[in-house]
């Protein structure tokens, strides 16, 4: 099957979003599909690029940094991006009959080239992978209101990229009840993809991390990824300072977004010794860092209405890590943990039961290697990438 994927960033850029697609492709390689990516690339010199790298067909389009933009410019970027991936693909991979289109999103501009390879590929199915509602979190969140005449522009641009889809999968169940509410015609389109992770590839690099921060005997809490708005990071500083006279733990936040500078400027005035800032890392760096990590940290602002399945808690699991969540209590994710019992859950804003569930966590050895073990064990079951592409190839397979 000739496979086409469509997203905004791929390997080696280090953020969630583009790893999900890598393990993605190279699944679909492995089981002898011909895979195509398009997608979007700051580090190039010339217009475009076409590689061949690990099986996989790839044209890069050079763009701007991504997390150098403002809001106004990353809406541009994403706006112009199918427009500019059009151009160049319709005249340098134009012999190639796609039977299936995979879009990644959170970038809902998507509907404009959609709607041009399945005019050019008769017979093509599109599946989008939804991982953000938006504009809704948007709204949930206060950062836009309905009032916004920007908000309608958004809405517009989503409602036509759930049109040109022939399947939406959303990342869980909650998120169902959105598309319900919607119409009848859209909910039958949408089912639910879980996040998903090439389970066995483990890093084969080793890390320094411990020798290097000086922090050999220290029970390491990590937080990997987005370092932004929906993360609540002042609830996660707020936990740190309520640690910061006990020797025995040590956190590490690593990763890049809107919040990056305020983390460094928060360390610099209080002269923090317990929390250590790092840049994002390749893929392969990160996941040998987390070979010497002992908890996973996850957390999303109350606000949010919609759930989230953070991709880091795969990164977590396949390290047996067990997880220290501060999220809505009402979210799936919540259920999931508790009931397989692969770490401790608190209220988003709840810092007093944050606290002592670090505590627990930090003191009790034999419980984290358990929690850690059953979190493996729910990797396994739940959110294998084969499992996932049995869902996206089933859309052909109908």
């Amino acid at each position: 099957m000739n496979i086409v994927i469509l997203s905004d960033r791929y390997h080696p850029t280090p953020v969630s979003g583009a790893v999900l697609i890598y393990d993605l492709a190279l699944e679909l390689v492995e089981q002898k599909h011909t895979v195509y990516i398009m997608t979007a690339d700051s580090n190039l010199k010339n217009e475009y690029e076409i590689t061949k790298e690990s099986g996989i067909n790839i044209l890069r389009i050079r763009a701007k940094n991504q997390k150098e933009l403002s809001k106004p410019q990353r809406l541009l970027f994403e706006l112009f991006l199918q427009r500019k991936i059009w151009k160049i693909a319709n005249k340098h991979i134009k012999d190639v009959d796609f039977d299936l289109l995979v879009a990644h999103s959170p970038t809902i501009f998507w509907s404009f080239i959609l709607k041009k390879l399945k005019n050019k590929h008769k017979n093509l199915k599109i599946y989008l992978i939804l991982r953000d509602i938006f504009p809704k979190w948007a709204v949930d969140t206060k950062i836009i209101t309905k009032f916004n005449p920007i908000y309608w522009f958004l809405r517009w641009h989503e409602k036509e990229l759930y049109r040109e889809a022939d399947k939406i999968g959303v990342q869980s169940h909650s998120n169902l009840d959105y598309f319900k509410a919607e119409s009848k015609e859209l909910f039958k389109k949408v089912e639910v993809l879980y996040n998903w992770k090439r389970i066995g590839y483990k890093a084969s690099l080793t890390s320094e991390i411990r020798h290097e921060l000086g922090i050999e005997d220290k029970t390491i809490f990590i937080f990997g990824g987005n370092l932004g708005f929906a993360q609540d990071i002042e609830n996660l500083l707020s936990l740190v300072n309520a640690f910061r006279d006990d020797t025995k733990i040590h956190f590490i936040f690593i990763g890049e977004g809107t919040e990056f500078n305020n983390i460094a400027e928060w360390i610099r005035d209080r002269n923090s010794n317990n929390l250590s800032l790092l840049p994002a890392v390749s893929d392969e760096v990160y996941q040998s860092i987390l070979k010497e990590c002992d908890v996973g940290i996850i957390s999303l602002r109350s606000s949010f209405k919609t759930d989230n399945f953070p991709n880091k808690i795969l990164n977590y699991m396949e390290y047996d890590l067990p997880i220290l969540a501060s999220i809505n209590l009402e979210n799936e994710l919540t259920l999931l943990i508790n009931n397989y019992k692969n770490g401790l859950v608190s209220n988003s804003g709840d810092i007093e039961t944050l606290i002592n569930n670090t505590r627990i966590l930090l003191n009790d050895d034999l419980g984290r290697q358990k929690m850690g073990k059953r979190g493996k064990a729910l990797l396994l079951n739940k959110f294998d990438s084969k499992t996932a592409i049995e869902k996206i190839i089933q859309l052909v397979n109908n």
